[in-house]
């Protein structure tokens, strides 16, 4: 399981979409959603119809509206899928970075490199999904929700090496690491827009980020600050 005992259990999304019980329509209903996805990934939301899932997933327009009310029902069903995948994913990065129980100043550099890592392989699939949240409250709220719970993981399994930490608020420095890993990744990858920015080199932004994220939780700002003069 991933969540420790000091955290909190959300309560599960609202299943999306009308779950056929035949295997056909199983099979069916899973060609939609896998030619959805990869429509999303290939063009974004502006450009993704019904038409184009139907002649990729060889299922009718008719089919899909059995499964689903509208085209934005569809992309929600896709962002639920798709996040529970990566949630999978991320629950076997931290559990697997916890069993090695690794001091804070190798554990950083490792959990940095897989999160960075991890949400590179989803980038196309995440610009979509920001570009939804434009213009869908429902999708917007459902990243919102995601990306809290990985920024807990991500600040309990640091806080499992608070003795180690020198900041003065472990809690707060632990969430702006996860919230700079994050941000910088994005802006990297450019999610919400069809080009990344690809500024500089990937691997040295991912090493700099986790050097970043150890002198914040390795630094007492009160020792840099300048003394008020008389």
């Amino acid at each position: 399981m991933r969540q420790s005992a000091a955290r909190k259990v959300t309560p599960k999304a609202v299943t999306l979409g009308r779950a056929p019980k035949q295997l056909r329509s199983r099979e069916s209903f899973e060609r939609v959603i896998q030619a959805a996805t990869a429509i999303l990934r290939e063009t974004g939301h502006a450009d993704f119809t019904l038409s184009e899932v139907s002649r990729r997933s060889r299922a009718s327009i008719g089919s899909i509206y059995g499964r689903v009310d509208s085209k934005e029902e569809l992309v929600r069903v896709v962002q639920q899928r798709v996040l529970e995948q990566v949630d999978r994913e991320f629950a076997e990065i931290v559990n697997k970075i916890r069993r090695r129980s690794l001091p804070l100043r190798q554990l950083i550099p490792v959990l940095v490199r897989d999160l960075a890592d991890m949400l590179r392989s989803y980038g196309s699939i995440f610009s979509a999904m920001i570009e939804t949240s434009a213009h869908d409250p429902q999708v917007a709220a459902t990243g919102k929700r995601h990306y809290a719970e990985q920024a807990l993981d991500f600040k309990l399994l640091l806080l499992e090496r608070r003795s180690e930490i020198v900041h003065p608020d472990p809690e707060h420095a632990a969430t702006f690491a996860f919230s700079l890993v994050y941000g910088m990744i994005a802006r990297h990858l450019g999610f919400g827009t069809r080009d990344a920015a690809g500024e500089g080199d990937w691997r040295q932004l991912v090493d700099d980020l986790g050097t970043t994220c150890l002198a914040l939780l390795l630094t007492d700002p009160a020792d840099h600050r300048p003394s008020a003069r008389s």
